[in-house]
């Protein structure tokens, strides 16, 4: 027996909208996960020649999944998602402008809220505490970009790290998952505590440059690896495509204290909101 939330199938989900969540997903992973290879990569001294090539990361992390969300606001058919999503999209593309970096964090955290929640009602979801690692990560994008931008950067960024790590160990309520997908959630803690007992240095270095975790506690982090985990076993074993995506969107993004980090999370919560095999209805 699977224990989480039960998630249902919407009605006539369309095919096409299947896909075009799915390919926003992967849009949006691929730009995430390179920028993130790249970075621990250059910072390990294993590709000193990516150097010259960060800018075109950086673009590739920010474009990607902000042509995701273009997509899914082209596909919905909730208009509130719609709304929140093309707000996410345009505001993300915008963000490449330097002038436009305050109206895009706006329009990104707004958005973004905006775009979970309504997507949340469409699916029919309960108001309840499944909502908590929404709330949770929704609350880290806010407050980790206003860091980003200025606003008393060294509380906001660590505050923003722990609410990144809670709404990803929180993220087994977005789905049904059994005991094997907690024991692989498990054994990456384990793990995790072990080279960060044996290796803190090279453990802190990781996190900082890949993940921007700023503040948190080794516990802290083995609690957020091991929900992602859980949740990302569960939604293999149950072939949820959709919540995998979202879950390694999540990973690789680390603390949205930019707006290629932001993109990502706001991306993967909506994937994460999708139930097993929908669509937008």
């Amino acid at each position: 027996m699977t224990r989480g939330a039960t998630v249902e199938m919407l009605p006539d989900a369309s095919r096409f909208d299947v896909d075009a969540r799915l390919v926003a997903g992967a849009l949006g992973l691929a730009g995430a996960a390179g920028l993130l290879v790249a970075r621990v990569a250059l910072n390990a001294g294993l590709a000193p020649g990516v150097a010259g090539s960060m800018d075109v990361f950086r673009l590739a992390a920010t474009v990607g999944p902000a042509l995701g969300a273009l997509g899914i606001a082209a596909t919905t058919g909730d208009p509130v998602e719609r709304i929140g999503v093309a707000f996410v999209g345009v505001f993300g593309l915008l963000s490449v402008v330097p002038a436009a970096t305050t109206a895009a964090v706006v329009a990104v955290v707004a958005g973004g809220s905006l775009a979970a929640a309504g997507r949340w009602r469409q699916v029919g979801r309960p108001v309840d505490w499944h909502m908590l690692p929404i709330v949770l990560l929704a609350g880290a994008v806010g407050v980790s970009l206003l860091g980003g931008i200025g606003v008393e950067p060294t509380t906001l960024r660590s505050i923003g790290s722990q609410l990144t790590l809670l709404g990803a160990a929180a993220t087994p309520a977005l789905l049904g998952h059994g005991r094997a997908d907690w024991a692989f959630g498990g054994l990456a803690a384990a793990v995790l505590v072990a080279v960060g007992v044996t290796a803190p240095f090279v453990t802190g270095a990781v996190t900082l440059i890949g993940g921007g975790v700023v503040g948190a506690s080794l516990l802290v982090l083995a609690v957020g690896l091991a929900g992602l985990t859980t949740t990302a076993s569960a939604a293999t074993r149950t072939r949820h495509w959709h919540a995998l995506l979202g879950a390694g969107l999540v990973f690789a993004a680390g603390v949205p204290a930019s707006m290629p980090r932001a993109l990502a999370v706001v991306l993967g919560v909506l994937l994460l909101v999708e139930p097993r095999g929908g669509g937008s209805a």
